[in-house]
């Protein structure tokens, strides 16, 4: 941040800038002003793109605002449709969302968007948009259906980074009677019990069974295990029995996420690894990969040239210090000579 005035002198004096005049620069500068207003500060007028913007301020996606700028001032110019740029804001929330639930390093991901952008053709912008997204190297990917699925399945996301953030897209996905989820509170259905296992009552240690120690500490921040409610109080450390037949209880239960578990019939690993199965499939419907197929893919698949673009040493932290980036940094342009 500190360089941000640096830059922005260099900038305002290359000569298409300085030719153009100190008012276009200033236009330029109220214009991108508004792209930023209308996303990180909520003032986007149209309905479904400011849903949008407020998911990915959510999920604290700043990292991806050069990329989205770009985007915004290309939709405003109509240079990019309006449908195509609401579907680009979506696979960019999908991205950072896929990443951090497989705990992806996101130490590569500034660089990433800021160049993205510079480089991407715009003719079939969105298709080129995610073909950049599908090739990106393995460890900047975008995760795959199976994989992100399988981490979905089994990571704690009670403590994610937003606990009502992924409750919420998977509750009201495809919904128009929108579900105003800030109203309710996430309930775990197998009791956390303050996180102390010498509190799990008796009557839960039965119904998970002999294991019921691993079982309660594997299982209950994961997806399978928890849910939305408005009577989290009521709920307690109930018997699942209770929490389902109690007035109010899941069997009751007007939303999507709490859909069959009022028939279940007990509740232990196997129903809670079962609900997570279910929940999980749904998410890749949320959360969406961009859908290419592989003949299309191959042809936006780069010559194996060496250029500067293809190594950088961001791209391996491990070497980004000392004298390791200086050998990089002469080893490099002795290649690219």
């Amino acid at each position: 941040m500190g360089e941000v005035y640096d830059a922005f002198k260099k900038h305002a004096r290359s000569s298409s800038v300085a030719n153009a005049g100190v008012e276009s620069l200033l236009a330029e500068l109220h214009a991108y002003a508004g792209h930023f207003c209308a996303m990180a500060l909520g003032t986007e007028e149209d309905s479904e793109l400011d849903r949008a913007f407020h998911d990915l301020r959510e999920l604290k996606v700043d990292v991806a605002y050069p990329l989205l700028l770009e985007l915004y001032h290309d939709y405003q110019s109509q240079i990019l449709s309006r449908e195509d740029f609401l579907k680009a804001v979506r696979t960019i929330e999908s991205y950072v969302f896929r990443r951090a639930v497989c705990a992806i390093p996101t130490n590569s991901m500034n660089k990433m968007f800021a160049n993205m952008g510079k480089t991407l053709k715009k003719d079939r912008y969105l298709e080129r948009l995610e073909a950049a997204f599908l090739l990106l190297p393995s460890y900047r990917r975008f995760p795959k259906d199976d994989e992100f699925k399988r981490e979905l399945k089994i990571k704690d996301l009670y403590n994610f980074r937003s606990r009502s953030y992924w409750l919420r897209r998977l509750e009201n996905h495809g919904r128009k009677e929108r579900v105003p989820v800030d109203e309710y509170t996430i309930e775990h259905i197998l009791p956390q019990c303050d996180n102390d296992p010498e509190k799990v009552p008796t009557v839960w240690r039965e119904e998970l069974g002999d294991d019921w120690e691993n079982v309660w500490e594997t299982y209950r921040h994961t997806l399978g295990n928890l849910t939305l409610t408005g009577y989290n109080s009521e709920y307690a450390n109930r018997s699942f029995a209770e929490k389902c037949n109690i007035e109010g209880g899941f069997a009751q239960s007007p939303l999507h996420l709490n859909k069959n578990l009022g028939a279940e019939g007990t509740w232990n690993k196997d129903a809670i690894e079962g609900r997570a199965a279910w929940l999980a499939a749904q998410a890749v419907s949320v959360w969406q990969d961009p859908a290419l197929d592989a003949e299309l893919l191959a042809a936006y698949k780069p010559s194996p040239t060496i250029t500067s673009a293809n190594y950088t040493i961001e791209d391996h932290p491990h070497l980004a210090s000392g004298s390791m980036r200086d050998l990089f940094d002469a080893f490099r342009k002795q290649v690219l000579a």
